[in-house]
């Protein structure tokens, strides 16, 4: 929860694909996919306590009693898949029209937008301009989750691997619920951040 609300404290500005999403754009899909992949600081920021917070819960926080070097092999199958993910998607989307971009809901009120990004998370918009089953996509999660488990120092396998491509699917999900509610929170999280010093300077003029 801490890590789906932390956006709302930051001053990042909404992505490119937010102001206006039109028909298939080749350009525009380089440049979401060249922030999302490299340059999006937010997004590294998530990734990282996404990781961390992982290895808490399910125990790979093992391997950090060899330093830096423990935590960076837990990070870097993750970043692995996540370049190797967006790389595949970009690419097989250029080739067959897919334009997985999220669009924001027009609609109001919180489960129809909840729902809405659900549903975006598994579909794209082709150049014909229909909606259809994101195909890129799928291919891209099932690539990263498969090849970056290669590079693991206990590969996953059976009923673990499931699991892995299943969350590759939900955290597309929570991505695209990120960016539905992303003005909210946002809007949210300045308010109390103005309100920290105010409350600071009132607990201070009591003491003394």
């Amino acid at each position: 929860m801490l890590l789906f609300f932390a956006p709302g404290f930051t001053d990042a500005q909404d992505e490119p694909q937010q102001a206006a999403i039109g028909k298939f754009d080749f350009k525009a899909q380089i440049t979401w996919y060249t922030q999302r992949t490299y340059t999006d600081p937010w997004r590294h920021g998530y990734l990282i306590g996404e990781v961390t917070l992982n290895d808490f819960m399910f125990g790979g926080s093992k391997r950090w009693g060899t330093g830096l070097s423990g935590w960076a092999k837990s990070l870097a199958p993750v970043y692995g898949q996540r370049v190797i993910s967006n790389t595949t998607e970009f690419a097989f989307g250029a080739l067959i029209g897919d334009d997985a971009r999220y669009r924001r809901s027009e609609e109001g009120g919180v489960v129809t937008r909840s729902l809405h990004a659900t549903v975006s998370a598994f579909t794209a918009r082709a150049r014909t301009g229909y909606t259809r089953p994101a195909y890129s996509r799928i291919i891209a999660i099932t690539a990263g989750t498969l090849i970056a488990n290669r590079w693991r120092s206990d590969p996953r396998t059976g009923g673990d691997l499931t699991r892995a491509l299943v969350f590759g699917v939900t955290d597309k999900i929570q991505d695209d619920l990120l960016r539905e509610f992303a003005p909210e929170l946002k809007q949210y999280g300045h308010g109390i951040w103005r309100k920290v010093p105010y409350t600071f300077r009132r607990h201070f003029d009591m003491g003394r």
